[in-house]
């Protein structure tokens, strides 16, 4: 199955997931990509209900594992693109620094005010991306996957003995979100130590018990900045709402949407 082209107003189509993070296995991933649209003024001021929503393209039909060579898509309107960054959501706020497969001037205009979005409450999130993954890896409550849950992923390492694949995203969110509020920002893909520690993870390479402590130091470190007042409590949402309008209504004022393949992709 081929994946749909990009509508009109797509502003910006970024690489996500594993090969964006530099953690993926070489060979064995999809390519998951995230695509922003700025809806036309029907769509935002019509009398369709509801607000905008999020599509899913795949290459593969829904309920079929995507593979090696599969892409799976995201495209987020715009007005919630911001809305779930400005909340903290990690696998949005990525989009903000991942490598850009095509972009016009108003998505690399928006990859540009990153850090707008960076602040103390994202906090919350990140722990909660960690723990999500790591209830799905032992799987408890109710999430049956990975090798201790019983799940159908215990292949990803036998010898093992963990769903390396949960464990690797858990750590990696705690890196990542330590690195956006140190610096206001992230660099894809991860580098350094922590680059080479989640691939040994992935891998295989990590014992349970290694990668259960360093997680937990990781939470911990993440719990210890709530409490640091110099990184700011939240989004500038100002400037966020302020550049959203300016751009929909030069955007509308225009009249054609900017075909998103015009802007050279960066090198």
């Amino acid at each position: 199955m081929d994946i749909p082209p990009l509508p009109p107003g797509t502003i910006l189509l970024v690489e996500v997931g594993s090969t964006a993070h530099g953690t993926g296995l070489p060979g064995g991933e999809d390519q998951d990509e995230t695509a922003i649209v700025i809806e036309s003024p029907v769509e935002v001021l019509g009398l369709d209900p509801g607000g905008p929503a999020t599509i899913m393209q795949r290459t593969q039909p829904e309920g079929v594992k995507s593979g090696p060579g599969d892409v799976d898509r995201t495209l987020h309107p715009l007005r919630r693109f911001l809305y779930l960054a400005a909340s903290g959501n990690p696998s949005v706020l990525m989009s903000l620094w991942a490598p850009v497969l095509e972009a016009t001037p108003e998505g690399l205009e928006l990859q540009g005010l990153g850090d707008l979005f960076v602040g103390r409450h994202v906090i919350p999130r990140y722990r909660g991306y960690m723990q999500s993954q790591a209830v799905r890896l032992l799987g408890i409550g109710g999430a049956r996957h990975g090798r201790r849950g019983g799940g159908p992923r215990e292949h990803l390492n036998e010898s093992v003995g963990y769903d390396t694949k949960y464990a690797m995203h858990c750590a990696r969110l705690g890196f990542q979100g330590l690195e956006l509020l140190r610096t206001g920002g992230l660099n894809l893909p991860i580098q350094g130590e922590p680059a080479e520690w989640l691939l040994a993870v992935r891998r295989g390479e990590v014992a349970f018990e290694e990668w259960w402590n360093r997680s937990l130091e990781l939470d911990a470190e993440l719990e210890a900045l709530a409490e640091d007042d110099s990184i700011p409590p939240g989004p500038d949402r100002g400037a966020i709402e302020e550049w959203s309008v300016a751009t929909h209504l030069d955007f509308w004022r225009r009249g054609e949407p900017v075909d998103c393949r015009a802007v050279p992709r960066p090198q």
